[in-house]
Order: structure tokens, then sequence, then C-alpha cells
């Protein structure tokens, strides 16, 4: 029998295969929607989609299975994490600085380049403390103190970077928004649109630190009273939306977005 945690693994993993899946599709069978912002959406999503098969994988059943998961989600997490922070950094340079597509596309390739560098760091890590427990969650976790703050320090300062862009970012759009609504009518193509645009991208890197908050008290608590008896319902908040960040980015990338829902409209009625 399933317990409350797996239930919530095993949906939130699925709802957030489902949301990033739609977002590939849905980029790719629309050529005149590949703009910027949402291949930066389409990237995240393609590691989302990655991240929710990982959490899938029934790793409590067998050791070897079990820490080859757990392997491959440190990697994977740690890469939402990092582009996630790097979405809002560029949505930061587009709106404050004011770089075009053209080279901010040219930056998010190099953008790329860098993940490795935590990727690699933490799979030194992962490769020298093959310490896992299997008792206490649907998956295998790591014992070590010095993975576990390794690991959620650099989530943590992808997180900031996430906190401290999108603040500067939305302080600007404000700014923005006030200086340009009284100059312009309704009907008229205004730069208004481009601003709800920015504001989209920003949900981004806030849906990845509200995502990260309920695995760092869980682990915080574990490391500062390890006798201490788990929180079920703090356990089910975070198998629940650890693994379902395609969900919330589908919201973003095709609710919100009023052209993406009058392209699906006019397809499906045909």
């Amino acid at each position: 029998m399933l317990t409350g945690q797996e239930i919530a693994t095993i949906i939130g993993a699925s709802i957030g295969l489902v949301g990033a899946l739609f977002i590939i599709i849905i980029f790719i069978y629309f050529h005149e929607l590949k703009i910027f912002y949402r291949k930066l959406i389409f990237i995240l999503s393609v590691y989302d989609l990655i991240k929710s098969i990982i959490y899938l994988l029934p790793g409590q059943k067998n050791s070897v299975v079990c820490e080859i998961q757990y392997f491959l989600m440190t990697i994977i997490v740690t890469t939402t994490s990092y582009w996630s922070a790097s979405i809002s950094f560029i949505s930061f340079l587009k709106v404050v600085k004011g770089l075009d597509d053209n080279y901010l596309n040219k930056l998010q390739k190099f953008l790329h380049l860098f993940m490795w560098i935590p990727v690699i760091v933490l799979i030194a890590i992962v490769s020298s403390f093959r310490d896992y427990d299997k008792s206490k969650t649907y998956w295998c976790i790591s014992t070590t103190q010095a993975f576990i703050i390794t690991f959620y320090a650099f989530l943590w300062f992808n997180s900031i970077a996430c906190l401290v862009f999108y603040i500067l970012t939305m302080k600007f759009l404000r700014k923005f928004m006030k200086l340009i609504s009284s100059q312009f009518s309704s009907e008229e193509k205004n730069p208004m649109s481009q601003v709800w645009v920015q504001i989209r991208m920003s949900l981004i890197p806030l849906i990845q630190i509200i995502i990260l908050i309920p695995g760092t008290i869980r682990r915080i608590r574990n490391m500062t009273n390890p006798n201490a008896s788990e929180i079920n319902s703090l356990n089910i908040l975070h198998s629940l939306i650890a693994c379902s960040q395609g969900f919330w980015d589908f919201w973003i990338f095709i609710v919100f977005d009023p052209e993406i829902r009058k392209k699906l409209k006019s397809c499906c009625s045909n």
C-alpha cells in the first residue's frame, strides 16, 4: 500500500511531467510563437520533464536504482534551480539594461556552460560520499552533512539570485508602467504587452523559491535534530511540489499567455 508521501510524489511528478510536455510540444509545433522569452521557458521545461521522470522512478525498491535515482535527482534539481536564476538574470538584463534578444541569446548559451560548474562539484561529492538512507522518504537521501550543505547552498544561492533580480526587475517595471500608461490608448499597440511578458517571466524564479522552502525546512530540522520524528504533512508537501515545477510553468507559459491561448483556441476550432 502506498504511503501519503509516495502518492504525493506520483501526483506531483505526473502533473509536472504533463505540464512540461505540453510546453515542449506547443513550442515545437507553433513555429511563429518561438520568441526569445518562450525559448527560455522551453529550455527550463526540458529540465523539468527530466526531473519529473526521475522522481517517478521506483528507486525505493532497489538500492542500486535508488542510488542512481538520487544521483540524477541531485544533478537535475541543481540544474533547474540554476536555469531559473538564469531566466531571472536575463529578464533583468532585458528590462533594466535594455539589451536586445540577439545579445541575450548568445549569453544564454554561455550560461549553459557555467551551469556545469555546480553540477561537476556535486558529481564529485555524490561520488565520494555514498551514504544513503531509504527509511525516511520515498527516495534515497544523503545523510552526509557535507553533501547536504553544499547541495542546498547551491540551491539557495540560485534562489537568492532569483529574488534579487526579480525585485530589481519589478521595481523598474512599476516605474515604466506608470510612465507609459498615460501615453497610449488601449487600442494602440504599445509597450505594455512587453511589460506583461516580463512580468510572466519574473514569476518563473518565484516558483523555484517556493518549491525549495519545504525541503529546506525538512533538511534543517533533520540536521539539527536527527532523532526527531518526521512531520508527515511536511514530507507530503515537499514531495508534492518538489517535482511539479513543469505544472506551474505550464500556467505561466500557456494559461497566462493570451497569444498562445488564442492560437490553441483557433487550432481546436478548426
